[in-house]
């Protein structure tokens, strides 16, 4: 038992010296938890903020000038004032998501208590803009007209619905993605370098080396997934405090020593699964081509791009049956997001720790068919 931890730690020292040895590796770790993490999150934004808008003013009236003002930030940039047909143009050149057209005698058939239209043209090719901006965009609409010719008076609706978003007061859309793309690197970089650390080892002719050595394939194996495990989550845990919550300034509301026990758990089961892909490939193009349909299938469906709720229930099934991915996204939210302790989030560490195991058992029978 001691000899084989003796043998596991001296492998892993070797695998850690090889990353070392790897420039382009420490590079490539350093930019994906820092500065890809940040320009995700800003770029992948689907806010509005300073969405572009036209107006078409025909009525010129007190009414009118009061929408237009009240047309500004952070929601939407100062509207520009355009004929129709300079809309039409604009909006056909892609200058303006949002073009609003103010008919004529609009405040005088509202003061009468005539029907009046209001209309706005959305570009969807900015299919997530357009919706939501027509959404803010009709909301200021009628909130203004009905200050505007019933100054003080409140509805009269029985209800009065008030909405209150917890834990993301303001709906800042970066607090979700900056998270969420720390815990899809972890997922790709640690089944890629952990495959990679064995394919390199078989191109370079090293791996009949660690054969001839009195070593097992478990031993091979923990090893590998030690070293690289180490360097990912040791990189993450830096990432979430220094990038997303220090530089990001997204609030962390759970237990980070928590997210680092469920994140060691998680990284187990990744690079076990990266060891099983490799193991039957031969070189660095045959390992991409396997594994990126398999990141690209646990990322989409594991919930942390789109809600869970909203796949298939067999999908659902499948997914929470097969993928760590999906309970390790559950867990990082549950604790990151909403602060969950132990007590509510034990069943997702259970199950990534089940799944881990499970492949782990599949990767040792593996490598010792190949290895013996």
């Amino acid at each position: 038992m001691l000899k084989s931890l003796a043998n596991i730690l001296r492998l892993t020292v070797k695998e850690l010296r090889a990353i070392r040895g790897d420039l382009v590796m420490i590079v490539l770790i350093i930019y994906v938890f820092s500065a890809a993490v940040w320009l995700v999150s800003d770029a992948g934004s689907t806010e509005v903020q300073d969405l572009s808008v036209a107006v078409v003013d025909e009525d010129h009236s007190p009414l009118t000038a009061r929408i237009i003002d009240e047309i500004r930030a952070p929601l939407f940039a100062s509207p520009a004032l355009l004929s129709p047909q300079e809309a039409e143009q604009a909006q056909i050149d892609g200058d303006y998501v949002l073009v609003v057209a103010l008919p004529p005698h609009l405040e005088r058939d509202l003061r009468r208590g005539d029907e009046a239209e209001i209309q706005i043209l959305a570009d969807a090719t900015a299919v997530a803009f357009a919706g939501t901006g027509s959404t803010f965009m009709s909301e200021l609409l009628a909130e203004t007209v009905s200050d505007y010719l019933t100054p003080g008076v409140e509805g009269d609706d029985l209800v009065d619905v008030v909405f209150r978003s917890r834990f993301n007061p303001n709906l800042t859309a970066r607090w979700f993605t900056a998270v969420m793309q720390l815990m899809n690197n972890v997922t790709i970089l640690m089944m890629i370098l952990s495959g990679s650390s064995l394919i390199r080892e078989r191109e370079r002719g090293t791996i009949e080396h660690v054969l001839v050595m009195p070593v097992r394939p478990h031993e091979i194996v923990f090893s590998k997934i030690l070293a690289t495990g180490g360097v990912i989550l040791i990189a993450s845990v830096l990432g979430l405090i220094l990038v997303v919550q220090g530089a990001m300034g997204v609030p962390i509301a759970g237990s980070i020593w928590l997210y680092v026990f469920g994140a060691a758990i998680y990284v187990i089961s990744m690079g076990a699964l990266g060891l099983m892909l490799a193991s039957f490939t031969h070189n660095m193009g045959q390992f991409g081509l396997l594994a990126i349909p398999v990141i690209v299938i646990m990322i989409l469906l594991s919930g942390g791009i789109t809600p869970l709720e909203s796949m298939p229930e067999w999908l659902q099934f499948v997914m929470h049956l097969i993928s760590p991915a999906t309970h390790f996204v559950s867990f990082a939210q549950s604790v990151l997001y909403r602060g969950a302790g132990l007590d509510l989030v034990y069943p997702d560490l259970l199950k990534i720790a089940a799944m881990s195991l499970i492949a782990l058992v599949l990767v040792l029978a593996r490598f010792r068919k190949i290895l013996s």
